[in-house]
């Protein structure tokens, strides 16, 4: 059982779980209940997660992270003992920098709950960063929107195991005074604005999606976009190129396109401040958490025929409406995507932040990662997944997840198996923070 004390310290589980559960009331959504389609059967796994990283792995077989109390049920606060355990990493370029802050929280909470003494520092690459994964480096995983590619896997240390972290959205967002947030629009009206096809907020289209908003008098449609390579670059592209088949012939999908009509930014940050500052504006960010305060925020188009808007619950219907596809059964996420989620209320835009870490610790660095750095890596990664960005891991997501991180092996046997034999009697490297 966990503290309660303790679950309030981080916060975040709890809030999300009451987040959701608001949010599907007021969106009047009766949640299926069955395993393991249950949204709640998320938390089952998250509240695991708590239990293996409070330090009562008697029941699991995982790590105590060097606790000296022999007392189980919540957190202690002598579970580093006072030494500073550290984690590196490197993350996409690709992603919104929001997302390194999204990282480095999530390793304020989880040092809040194990003593005050675990640090994580986040660095961003060019890129996937999988070529970070070195002992030289001192990168012990890297937080990406993708699976290695062949080169990619060629110049590494060994086999890498990928696992979803996090969901978050690419939001689109407008500037029309008097115009509330939650603007209906459809991936062919989207596609329209973006070729310089539809360029008037009362286009008969927009008018139709939106019959009881006035969109007279309002200024041109002044489209935004980023011309860097961008995970929300990919996400909107690929939305536009499935429900336009125009776009799709004309300008494809990708991290990176020739835009066809609009102002080009080089970041989210300028795309923000363009919109912001040009009434008429529209564009879009990828969003850790709630959508940027200040700006209508567009309800799009999904599969099913309704409108669903990036919020907590329109984001797991995604996830959870592919739950049973093969990538989430395998752990194989090559060229898994959300957008074609068929759920009823499933918002388009959502997907998935990974991480890659290799799958011996010991032997990729040539144990210059000690075992217990090794330990606690692990450790932060299973905490990620109970730290939701905008919506939790569905059941089955957060199920694969435990299910690679318990198979890491450190000299080719299984961590949980080494922590166990060792406790916090093993090999101290990590509890001193040396590689």
């Amino acid at each position: 059982m966990v503290d309660d004390a303790v679950a309030d310290r981080s916060g975040a589980p709890r809030a999300s779980e009451d987040r959701f559960e608001s949010e599907a009331r007021a969106a009047g959504l009766v949640l299926p209940r069955k395993a393991p389609s249950d949204p709640w059967a998320a938390l089952v796994i998250v509240l695991a997660i708590v239990v293996l990283t409070a330090g009562v792995g008697e029941v699991t077989g995982w790590i105590n992270l060097r606790s000296n109390s022999t007392t189980s049920g919540g957190y202690q606060t002598e579970t580093c003992q006072g030494f500073p355990v550290r984690t590196e990493g490197t993350f996409s370029s690709a992603i919104d920098p929001a997302f390194a802050g999204w990282l480095e929280a999530a390793g304020t909470n989880l040092s809040a709950a194990v003593g005050g003494c675990f640090s994580v520092t986040v660095t961003p690459e060019a890129g996937d960063g999988y070529l970070s994964l070195s002992a030289t480096s001192g990168s012990e995983f890297t937080a990406t929107y993708a699976t290695p590619t062949s080169q990619e896997s060629g110049a590494l240390d060994g086999p890498v195991a990928v696992i979803p972290l996090t969901l978050s959205a690419v939001t689109v967002v407008y500037n029309l005074p008097g115009v509330p947030s939650g603007l209906n629009l459809t991936g062919s009206v989207l596609a329209g604005i973006y070729d310089g096809s539809v360029t008037s907020w009362d286009d008969a289209a927009i008018a139709s999606a939106n019959p009881n908003v006035s969109l007279s008098g309002l200024p041109a449609i002044s489209p935004v976009y980023v011309s860097s390579s961008s995970v929300a670059n990919e996400v909107l592209t690929e939305y536009l190129a499935s429900t336009s088949a125009a776009w799709n012939a004309s300008t494809g999908s990708g991290l990176s396109v020739d835009w066809p009509y609009g102002t080009s930014m080089s970041s989210e940050a300028e795309l923000l401040s363009a919109v912001a500052a040009t009434p008429g504006a529209i564009g879009y960010v990828e969003t850790f958490g709630a959508a940027p305060a200040g700006f209508g925020v567009a309800s799009l188009g999904d599969v099913a025929g309704t409108f669903a808007a990036p919020s907590t619950v329109d984001v797991w219907l995604a996830a959870e409406s592919l739950a049973n596809s093969t990538a989430v059964g395998t752990g194989n996420w090559s060229g898994f995507s959300l957008v074609g989620a068929a759920l009823p209320q499933s918002y388009p835009l959502s997907t998935l932040a990974y991480a890659g870490v290799y799958r011996d610790l010991g032997v990729a660095y040539s144990n210059s990662v000690s075992l217990g750095n090794a330990t606690w890596l692990l450790t932060y990664l299973y905490w990620l997944t109970s730290q939701p960005a905008v919506a939790p891991l569905p059941g089955p997501y957060a199920a694969e997840v435990v299910n690679v991180l318990n198979n890491e092996t450190y000299d080719g046997t299984p961590i949980v198996t080494l922590d166990s034999e060792y406790g916090e009697n093993g090999e101290s490297g990590g509890e001193t923070g040396e590689f």
